[in-house]
Protein backbone atom coordinates (compact mmCIF):
# COMPACT_ATOMS: atom_id res chain seq x y z
CA UNK A 1 0.00 0.00 0.00
CA UNK A 2 1.31 3.34 -0.78
CA UNK A 3 2.28 5.67 1.30
CA UNK A 4 -0.62 8.08 0.46
CA UNK A 5 -2.89 5.38 0.47
CA UNK A 6 -1.97 4.62 3.75
CA UNK A 7 -2.33 7.57 5.15
CA UNK A 8 -5.90 8.18 3.32
CA UNK A 9 -7.08 5.31 5.15
CA UNK A 10 -6.07 5.84 8.47
CA UNK A 11 -7.23 9.67 7.72
CA UNK A 12 -10.80 8.43 6.59
CA UNK A 13 -10.85 6.28 10.37
CA UNK A 14 -10.04 9.73 12.24
CA UNK A 15 -12.61 11.42 10.25
CA UNK A 16 -14.95 9.24 11.64
CA UNK A 17 -13.48 8.58 14.63
CA UNK A 18 -13.75 12.29 15.27
CA UNK A 19 -17.23 13.12 14.05
CA UNK A 20 -18.09 10.22 16.45
CA UNK A 21 -16.29 11.96 18.93
CA UNK A 22 -17.65 15.28 18.53
CA UNK A 23 -20.97 13.54 18.88
CA UNK A 24 -20.25 12.05 22.50
CA UNK A 25 -19.34 15.41 23.24
CA UNK A 26 -22.38 16.84 22.40
CA UNK A 27 -24.78 13.89 23.56
CA UNK A 28 -22.75 14.60 26.96
CA UNK A 29 -23.30 18.46 26.90
CA UNK A 30 -26.85 18.10 25.93
CA UNK A 31 -27.47 15.13 28.40
CA UNK A 32 -25.88 17.24 31.18
CA UNK A 33 -24.03 19.90 30.92
CA UNK A 34 -20.61 21.51 29.51
CA UNK A 35 -19.44 21.69 32.70
CA UNK A 36 -19.31 17.59 32.40
CA UNK A 37 -17.90 17.99 29.26
CA UNK A 38 -15.23 19.29 31.10
CA UNK A 39 -14.92 16.49 33.60
CA UNK A 40 -15.38 13.52 30.97
CA UNK A 41 -12.04 15.65 29.21
CA UNK A 42 -10.33 15.31 32.34
CA UNK A 43 -10.87 11.62 33.20
CA UNK A 44 -9.78 11.25 29.66
CA UNK A 45 -6.65 12.99 29.59
CA UNK A 46 -5.92 10.93 32.94
CA UNK A 47 -6.67 8.22 31.21
CA UNK A 48 -4.25 9.05 28.18
CA UNK A 49 -1.08 10.28 30.02
CA UNK A 50 -1.75 7.15 32.38
CA UNK A 51 -1.05 5.25 29.24
CA UNK A 52 1.87 6.67 28.18
CA UNK A 53 3.27 6.23 31.57
CA UNK A 54 2.40 2.70 31.73
CA UNK A 55 4.07 1.50 28.91
CA UNK A 56 6.98 4.38 28.68
CA UNK A 57 7.13 3.82 24.93
CA UNK A 58 7.86 -0.18 25.15
CA UNK A 59 5.09 -0.72 22.56
CA UNK A 60 7.06 2.04 20.08
CA UNK A 61 9.58 -1.08 19.77
CA UNK A 62 7.04 -3.09 18.26
CA UNK A 63 7.21 -2.18 14.31
CA UNK A 64 10.98 -2.20 14.65
CA UNK A 65 11.24 -5.23 16.67
CA UNK A 66 12.43 -8.49 15.13
CA UNK A 67 10.30 -11.71 14.87
CA UNK A 68 11.85 -13.25 17.03
CA UNK A 69 11.41 -10.69 20.20
CA UNK A 70 7.80 -9.84 19.26
CA UNK A 71 6.62 -12.13 21.81
CA UNK A 72 8.76 -11.32 24.71
CA UNK A 73 8.04 -7.37 23.29
CA UNK A 74 4.29 -7.79 23.58
CA UNK A 75 4.66 -9.65 27.03
CA UNK A 76 6.68 -6.84 28.76
CA UNK A 77 3.94 -4.31 27.53
CA UNK A 78 0.96 -5.94 29.05
CA UNK A 79 2.92 -6.88 32.08
CA UNK A 80 4.39 -3.42 32.41
CA UNK A 81 1.06 -1.99 31.81
CA UNK A 82 -1.27 -3.97 34.19
CA UNK A 83 1.55 -3.28 37.24
CA UNK A 84 2.33 0.26 36.75
CA UNK A 85 -1.74 1.30 35.69
CA UNK A 86 -2.20 0.13 40.19
CA UNK A 87 0.28 3.28 41.45
CA UNK A 88 -1.05 5.63 38.78
CA UNK A 89 -4.96 5.11 39.63
CA UNK A 90 -4.42 5.47 43.07
CA UNK A 91 -2.08 8.16 42.73
CA UNK A 92 -4.19 10.14 40.12
CA UNK A 93 -7.34 8.99 42.29
CA UNK A 94 -6.26 11.04 44.82
CA UNK A 95 -5.25 13.95 43.59
CA UNK A 96 -8.57 14.31 41.48
CA UNK A 97 -11.07 12.78 43.76
CA UNK A 98 -12.03 10.16 41.79
CA UNK A 99 -12.58 6.41 42.01
CA UNK A 100 -9.20 4.08 41.92
CA UNK A 101 -10.92 1.17 40.62
CA UNK A 102 -12.39 3.43 37.48
CA UNK A 103 -9.13 5.12 36.94
CA UNK A 104 -7.07 1.77 36.69
CA UNK A 105 -9.57 0.40 34.27
CA UNK A 106 -9.95 3.42 32.06
CA UNK A 107 -5.81 3.81 32.14
CA UNK A 108 -5.56 0.00 31.73
CA UNK A 109 -7.61 -0.50 28.44
CA UNK A 110 -6.31 3.27 26.88
CA UNK A 111 -2.59 1.44 27.17
CA UNK A 112 -3.86 -1.50 25.03
CA UNK A 113 -5.31 0.28 22.70
CA UNK A 114 -1.44 1.44 21.90
CA UNK A 115 -0.31 -2.02 21.82
CA UNK A 116 -2.86 -2.80 19.91
CA UNK A 117 -2.67 0.35 17.48
CA UNK A 118 1.41 -0.85 17.32
CA UNK A 119 0.62 -4.54 16.20
CA UNK A 120 -1.18 -3.11 13.30
CA UNK A 121 0.94 -0.94 12.47
CA UNK A 122 4.42 -3.46 12.40
CA UNK A 123 2.26 -5.19 9.58
CA UNK A 124 0.61 -2.18 7.67
CA UNK A 125 -2.90 -3.55 8.68
CA UNK A 126 -4.42 -0.17 8.29
CA UNK A 127 -7.72 -1.52 7.81
CA UNK A 128 -7.85 -3.30 11.36
CA UNK A 129 -6.49 0.32 12.93
CA UNK A 130 -9.29 2.03 11.33
CA UNK A 131 -11.80 -0.41 12.89
CA UNK A 132 -10.26 -0.36 16.56
CA UNK A 133 -10.02 3.56 16.16
CA UNK A 134 -14.06 3.55 15.24
CA UNK A 135 -14.78 1.57 17.69
CA UNK A 136 -12.56 2.85 20.37
CA UNK A 137 -15.47 6.09 19.70
CA UNK A 138 -18.04 4.52 19.37
CA UNK A 139 -17.74 2.69 22.92
CA UNK A 140 -18.40 6.17 24.32
CA UNK A 141 -21.48 7.05 22.15
CA UNK A 142 -23.13 3.76 23.07
CA UNK A 143 -22.23 4.52 27.04
CA UNK A 144 -24.05 7.44 26.82
CA UNK A 145 -26.88 6.43 25.03
CA UNK A 146 -27.60 3.42 26.99
CA UNK A 147 -27.07 4.90 30.63
CA UNK A 148 -29.14 7.42 32.47
CA UNK A 149 -27.02 8.59 35.28
CA UNK A 150 -23.12 10.23 35.17
CA UNK A 151 -21.62 7.14 36.88
CA UNK A 152 -23.37 4.51 35.45
CA UNK A 153 -22.16 6.12 31.98
CA UNK A 154 -18.37 6.50 33.01
CA UNK A 155 -18.52 2.69 34.01
CA UNK A 156 -19.85 1.60 31.43
CA UNK A 157 -17.05 3.39 29.26
CA UNK A 158 -14.42 1.79 31.19
CA UNK A 159 -15.43 -1.86 31.22
CA UNK A 160 -16.04 -1.33 27.68
CA UNK A 161 -13.02 -0.35 26.55
CA UNK A 162 -11.08 -2.59 28.54
CA UNK A 163 -13.34 -5.67 26.95
CA UNK A 164 -12.41 -3.92 23.64
CA UNK A 165 -9.02 -3.43 23.84
CA UNK A 166 -8.31 -6.81 24.75
CA UNK A 167 -10.39 -8.37 22.32
CA UNK A 168 -8.22 -6.45 19.50
CA UNK A 169 -5.18 -7.46 20.81
CA UNK A 170 -6.30 -11.52 20.96
CA UNK A 171 -6.75 -10.30 17.33
CA UNK A 172 -3.95 -8.66 16.07
CA UNK A 173 -1.54 -10.81 18.18
CA UNK A 174 -1.37 -14.79 18.07
CA UNK A 175 -1.28 -15.03 21.68
CA UNK A 176 -0.78 -18.91 20.99
CA UNK A 177 2.97 -17.58 20.79
CA UNK A 178 3.43 -16.97 24.78
CA UNK A 179 5.32 -19.25 26.47
CA UNK A 180 6.10 -19.53 29.82
CA UNK A 181 9.83 -18.43 29.30
CA UNK A 182 8.33 -15.20 28.17
CA UNK A 183 6.45 -14.62 31.66
CA UNK A 184 9.21 -15.03 33.51
CA UNK A 185 10.41 -11.75 35.61
CA UNK A 186 14.24 -12.91 34.26
CA UNK A 187 12.92 -12.88 30.83
CA UNK A 188 11.28 -9.87 30.71
CA UNK A 189 14.54 -8.45 32.84
CA UNK A 190 16.77 -8.97 30.38
CA UNK A 191 14.29 -7.43 27.23
CA UNK A 192 14.20 -4.62 30.27
CA UNK A 193 18.06 -4.11 30.32
CA UNK A 194 18.43 -4.28 26.46
CA UNK A 195 15.93 -1.96 25.34
CA UNK A 196 16.91 0.28 28.77
CA UNK A 197 17.92 3.48 26.23
CA UNK A 198 15.08 3.26 24.19
CA UNK A 199 12.75 3.41 27.60
CA UNK A 200 14.56 5.94 29.05
CA UNK A 201 14.98 8.74 26.65
CA UNK A 202 11.91 7.96 24.38
CA UNK A 203 9.63 6.41 26.85
CA UNK A 204 10.77 9.76 28.94
CA UNK A 205 9.50 12.11 26.20
CA UNK A 206 6.41 9.93 24.84
CA UNK A 207 5.19 10.32 28.76
CA UNK A 208 5.94 14.12 28.04
CA UNK A 209 4.75 14.37 24.76
CA UNK A 210 1.32 12.86 26.37
CA UNK A 211 1.59 15.10 29.05
CA UNK A 212 2.03 18.44 27.14
CA UNK A 213 -1.41 17.77 25.10
CA UNK A 214 -3.51 16.80 28.17
CA UNK A 215 -2.20 18.53 31.15
CA UNK A 216 -3.77 21.80 29.71
CA UNK A 217 -7.13 20.84 30.37
CA UNK A 218 -6.33 19.58 33.82
CA UNK A 219 -4.91 22.30 34.72
CA UNK A 220 -7.57 24.45 33.08
CA UNK A 221 -9.68 22.62 35.29
CA UNK A 222 -8.26 23.46 38.35
CA UNK A 223 -7.38 26.95 37.50
CA UNK A 224 -10.78 28.30 36.30
CA UNK A 225 -13.31 25.98 36.19
CA UNK A 226 -15.10 22.60 34.95
CA UNK A 227 -17.14 25.11 32.44
CA UNK A 228 -13.77 26.90 30.64
CA UNK A 229 -12.65 23.65 30.70
CA UNK A 230 -15.52 22.60 28.69
CA UNK A 231 -14.65 25.33 26.29
CA UNK A 232 -11.33 24.02 25.67
CA UNK A 233 -12.34 20.66 25.23
CA UNK A 234 -15.02 22.13 22.84
CA UNK A 235 -12.04 23.97 20.80
CA UNK A 236 -9.77 20.82 20.89
CA UNK A 237 -12.41 18.65 19.37
CA UNK A 238 -13.68 20.89 16.11
CA UNK A 239 -10.50 23.10 15.73
CA UNK A 240 -7.68 20.80 16.18
CA UNK A 241 -9.49 17.86 14.49
CA UNK A 242 -7.25 18.63 11.53
CA UNK A 243 -4.68 18.08 13.92
CA UNK A 244 -5.59 14.87 15.00
CA UNK A 245 -6.43 13.49 11.53
CA UNK A 246 -4.40 14.96 9.06
CA UNK A 247 -1.54 15.09 11.74
CA UNK A 248 -1.88 11.60 13.08
CA UNK A 249 -2.50 10.01 9.74
CA UNK A 250 0.83 10.97 8.39
CA UNK A 251 2.40 10.31 11.88
CA UNK A 252 1.10 6.74 12.04
CA UNK A 253 2.38 5.92 8.37
CA UNK A 254 5.34 7.13 7.85
CA UNK A 255 6.06 5.82 11.30
CA UNK A 256 5.46 2.42 10.16
CA UNK A 257 7.01 3.01 6.58
CA UNK A 258 10.56 4.27 8.17
CA UNK A 259 10.65 1.89 10.81
CA UNK A 260 10.53 -0.82 8.03
CA UNK A 261 13.37 1.47 6.19
CA UNK A 262 14.92 1.37 9.44
CA UNK A 263 15.57 -2.33 9.96
CA UNK A 264 16.35 -2.44 6.25
CA UNK A 265 18.85 0.17 6.57
CA UNK A 266 17.87 2.91 4.18
CA UNK A 267 16.08 6.56 4.00
CA UNK A 268 14.07 7.52 1.09
CA UNK A 269 14.77 11.40 0.91
CA UNK A 270 12.58 12.52 -1.53
CA UNK A 271 9.13 10.54 0.25
CA UNK A 272 10.20 12.89 3.02
CA UNK A 273 10.56 15.96 1.21
CA UNK A 274 6.72 14.94 0.21
CA UNK A 275 5.49 14.75 3.07
CA UNK A 276 7.00 18.16 3.85
CA UNK A 277 4.79 19.86 1.50
CA UNK A 278 2.27 18.18 1.77
CA UNK A 279 2.13 18.73 5.80
CA UNK A 280 2.80 22.75 5.30
CA UNK A 281 0.24 23.07 2.65
CA UNK A 282 -2.20 21.22 4.61
CA UNK A 283 -1.31 23.37 7.90
CA UNK A 284 -2.03 26.39 6.03
CA UNK A 285 -5.64 25.16 4.78
CA UNK A 286 -6.46 23.86 8.05
CA UNK A 287 -5.58 26.90 10.24
CA UNK A 288 -7.83 29.08 7.01
CA UNK A 289 -10.40 26.93 7.40
CA UNK A 290 -10.85 27.20 11.04
CA UNK A 291 -10.45 30.75 11.45
CA UNK A 292 -13.31 31.15 8.51
CA UNK A 293 -15.66 28.20 9.55
CA UNK A 294 -15.72 28.03 13.55
CA UNK A 295 -17.16 30.98 14.19
CA UNK A 296 -20.09 30.45 11.46
CA UNK A 297 -20.84 26.95 12.42
CA UNK A 298 -20.79 27.37 16.08
CA UNK A 299 -23.72 30.24 15.14
CA UNK A 300 -25.74 28.06 12.99
CA UNK A 301 -27.94 26.29 15.85
CA UNK A 302 -25.58 25.58 19.01
CA UNK A 303 -26.46 26.70 22.38
CA UNK A 304 -24.50 30.13 24.05
CA UNK A 305 -21.92 27.58 25.97
CA UNK A 306 -21.05 26.40 22.59
CA UNK A 307 -20.88 29.94 20.92
CA UNK A 308 -18.48 31.40 23.81
CA UNK A 309 -15.78 28.78 22.30
CA UNK A 310 -15.73 31.12 19.47
CA UNK A 311 -12.64 33.35 21.14
CA UNK A 312 -10.70 30.12 22.50
CA UNK A 313 -10.50 28.89 18.74
CA UNK A 314 -9.04 31.97 17.62
CA UNK A 315 -6.36 31.95 20.55
CA UNK A 316 -5.41 28.55 19.30
CA UNK A 317 -4.53 29.43 16.07
CA UNK A 318 -0.72 29.71 15.77
CA UNK A 319 -0.53 26.55 18.00
CA UNK A 320 -2.85 24.57 15.47
CA UNK A 321 -0.78 25.59 12.00
CA UNK A 322 2.67 23.96 13.58
CA UNK A 323 1.22 21.45 15.34
CA UNK A 324 -0.04 19.72 12.08
CA UNK A 325 2.20 21.34 9.44
CA UNK A 326 5.71 20.01 11.35
CA UNK A 327 4.53 17.63 14.14
CA UNK A 328 4.46 14.49 12.17
CA UNK A 329 8.06 15.36 11.05
CA UNK A 330 9.41 14.77 14.68
CA UNK A 331 9.06 11.10 13.82
CA UNK A 332 12.48 11.42 11.67
CA UNK A 333 14.26 11.75 14.83
CA UNK A 334 12.06 8.64 16.83
CA UNK A 335 13.31 6.51 14.68
CA UNK A 336 16.67 7.57 13.03
CA UNK A 337 17.43 10.31 15.11
CA UNK A 338 18.34 11.38 18.75
CA UNK A 339 16.34 9.62 21.53
CA UNK A 340 17.98 12.82 23.73
CA UNK A 341 16.74 15.81 21.15
CA UNK A 342 13.19 14.08 21.16
CA UNK A 343 13.11 13.90 24.90
CA UNK A 344 14.52 17.65 25.39
CA UNK A 345 11.58 19.22 22.57
CA UNK A 346 9.21 17.40 24.68
CA UNK A 347 11.11 18.96 28.24
CA UNK A 348 10.57 22.44 25.96
CA UNK A 349 7.00 22.09 25.97
CA UNK A 350 6.44 20.78 29.20
CA UNK A 351 8.29 24.09 30.42
CA UNK A 352 5.75 26.10 28.02
CA UNK A 353 2.97 24.41 29.43
CA UNK A 354 3.93 24.91 33.05
CA UNK A 355 4.86 28.95 32.31
CA UNK A 356 1.27 28.80 30.82
CA UNK A 357 -0.93 27.29 32.63
CA UNK A 358 1.07 27.05 36.10
CA UNK A 359 2.76 30.36 36.86
CA UNK A 360 1.00 32.98 34.60
CA UNK A 361 -2.55 32.06 36.03
CA UNK A 362 -0.83 31.97 39.93
CA UNK A 363 0.52 35.82 39.11
CA UNK A 364 -2.75 36.88 36.48
CA UNK A 365 -5.53 34.63 36.52
CA UNK A 366 -7.27 35.24 33.39
CA UNK A 367 -7.51 32.55 30.35
CA UNK A 368 -7.55 34.45 27.11
CA UNK A 369 -3.56 35.35 28.33
CA UNK A 370 -2.83 32.17 29.27
CA UNK A 371 -3.96 30.60 25.99
CA UNK A 372 -2.14 33.59 23.90
CA UNK A 373 1.05 32.94 25.49
CA UNK A 374 0.67 28.67 25.30
CA UNK A 375 -0.10 29.47 21.32
CA UNK A 376 2.97 31.68 20.86
CA UNK A 377 5.44 30.02 22.61
CA UNK A 378 4.79 26.48 20.89
CA UNK A 379 4.74 28.08 17.49
CA UNK A 380 8.25 29.40 18.15
CA UNK A 381 8.96 26.07 19.49
CA UNK A 382 8.39 24.08 16.31
CA UNK A 383 9.96 26.99 14.36
CA UNK A 384 13.32 25.64 15.59
CA UNK A 385 12.28 22.25 15.51
CA UNK A 386 11.47 22.33 11.53
CA UNK A 387 15.25 23.70 11.16
CA UNK A 388 16.55 20.36 13.29
CA UNK A 389 14.42 17.97 11.13
CA UNK A 390 15.43 18.77 7.98
CA UNK A 391 18.72 19.03 9.16
CA UNK A 392 18.61 15.67 9.95
CA UNK A 393 16.79 14.28 6.80
CA UNK A 394 19.77 15.93 5.02
CA UNK A 395 22.48 14.24 7.26
CA UNK A 396 20.48 10.60 6.38
CA UNK A 397 20.46 11.91 3.08
CA UNK A 398 24.16 11.57 2.67
CA UNK A 399 25.34 9.46 5.14
CA UNK A 400 24.10 5.86 6.08
CA UNK A 401 21.31 5.28 8.19
CA UNK A 402 22.48 4.14 11.91
CA UNK A 403 20.36 3.67 15.51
Amino acid sequence: MSLLKSASTIAGSSVVSQLIGALSIWLISHKYDLGEVGLYALNYSIALIGAQVCTFASQLLIPRQHDDELTQNVVFCLLQSLLIAVPYAALTAWLFDQNVFFLYLLTLSNTWVLVAENLSLRTANFRFLVVQRISVSLVVVLSVLLTHQVMAFYWAWAVSMMALTAACIVWAFDVRAITPHHLRPSSNLAFFKKHIHHLSKVGSAEVLAMANSNLPIMLINFWFSALTAGYFSVVSRFCLAPVVIVGNAVRNTIFSKWSIDFRNNVFNYQEYTKVRMLLLALGIICTLGVFIFYPIVMNLGFSEDWINSVPTSRYMLPYLFPALAVCPLTVIELIFGSHRYFLRIQLEQLAIVLMAFVVVPYFYNDYATSIILFSILTFIRYAFIYLKVNKRADMLKNGSVTS
